[in-house]
C-alpha cells in the first residue's frame, strides 16, 4: 500500500481519469476486480459500450482515489447511499472524508475535501443545442437573461458552465432531482468570481458557499460546489489518475 495521502482543510483535490484508460480488455478485467458485486451488476445493466466504459472508469477513479486517503485497499471500501443516492463511506475516515463522483464522455472527475460536503460535474462532448431555449425553460430567469446577452458565439460555452455550476451544487446538496434548477441562480463574473442566490429561503445562506469553474483539457468544463464559508476560501488541487492507477491494476 502507498503512503497515505493527506488533505489540508482548505484543499479541495480534483481527480481525473480519461474514460479510454479502461478500454482495452486486460485493464477493465483489472478494474473489475476492485469493483463491488452490486456495482458489477449495474455495469452490466447498460447496453452501450461506451456508458459501460464510463461507469468502470468512475468507480475505478473513486475507489483508487479514496483509497489513498483512506489506506484501504479500493476493493474493500464499501458505500452507503441517501435517499436521494449521494454515497458516503460505510467506515468514515479521521478527519471526514466528503466527495463526489461525475463522468461523460471521455472523461470521469472526483473531488474530495474534509468535512464539508462537496460536488462536482463535469460536462463535454458538443455544445448542448437551443441553450437559450433550454436556459428558459429550466434556469432562473435572472440566469437566463444573461445567458441572452452574451454574444452568440460564448453562449454555448456559458450554458454549460451554468449547468455544471448547477449540477455540483444540487450533488454537494446531496437531494437529487428534488430541487429545481430555478429555486437558485449563479452570477458569474469574467474574473472568475462566483456568486450565488437563493430562491427558496430552506438553502440557508448564499456566503455559506463556494465555487469554482475550470477547464480540463480544454474540451471538459468541470465545476465545484462546497458547503464552505467563503471566509475559509478554498484552493483546488487537480490531479490525474494515471500515476496511480497502474499499481493497483498491475498487482491483480
Amino acid at each position: 500500500m502507498n503512503e497515505v495521502l493527506e488533505l489540508t482543510p482548505r484543499r479541495i483535490d480534483l481527480w481525473h481519469l480519461p474514460t479510454d484508460a479502461v478500454a482495452d480488455a486486460t485493464t477493465r478485467i483489472a478494474c473489475r476486480q476492485l469493483l463491488s458485486p452490486d456495482e458489477i451488476q449495474r455495469e452490466q445493466r447498460f447496453t452501450h459500450e461506451q456508458a459501460r466504459r464510463q461507469f468502470v472508469a468512475g468507480r475505478t477513479l473513486l475507489r483508487t482515489v479514496l483509497s489513498q486517503y483512506t489506506g484501504v485497499d479500493p476493493g474493500r471500501l464499501a458505500f452507503r447511499s441517501n435517499a436521494y443516492g449521494k454515497p458516503s463511506l460505510i467506515s468514515p475516515s479521521d478527519p471526514p472524508l466528503e466527495f463526489n463522483l461525475s463522468h461523460t464522455r471521455g472523461l470521469a472527475v472526483c473531488v474530495v475535501a474534509q468535512n464539508d460536503p462537496v460536488g462536482v460535474d463535469v460536462e463535454g462532448g458538443r455544445p448542448r443545442s437551443a441553450p437559450l431555449e433550454l436556459a428558459d425553460r429550466f434556469f432562473a430567469t435572472a440566469e437566463a437573461a444573461w445567458l441572452a446577452q452574451q454574444p452568440a458565439a460564448r453562449q454555448p460555452a456559458a450554458f454549460l458552465e451554468l449547468w455544471t455550476l448547477k449540477e455540483s451544487f444540487i450533488k454537494a446538496l446531496g437531494v437529487g432531482l428534488a430541487m429545481r434548477l430555478a429555486d437558485f441562480s449563479f452570477s458569474l463574473a469574467d474574473d472568475g468570481t462566483t456568486t450565488v442566490s437563493f430562491v427558496r429561503s430552506d438553502l440557508g445562506q448564499p456566503d455559506q458557499w463556494q465555487f469554482a469553474r475550470l477547464r480540463l483539457d480544454s474540451r471538459f468544463q468541470v465545476a465545484i460546489a462546497i458547503r464552505r464559508p467563503a471566509s475559509e476560501r478554498s484552493e483546488v488541487v487537480a490531479r490525474g489518475l494515471d500515476a496511480i492507477l497502474r499499481p493497483w491494476t498491475s498487482r491483480r
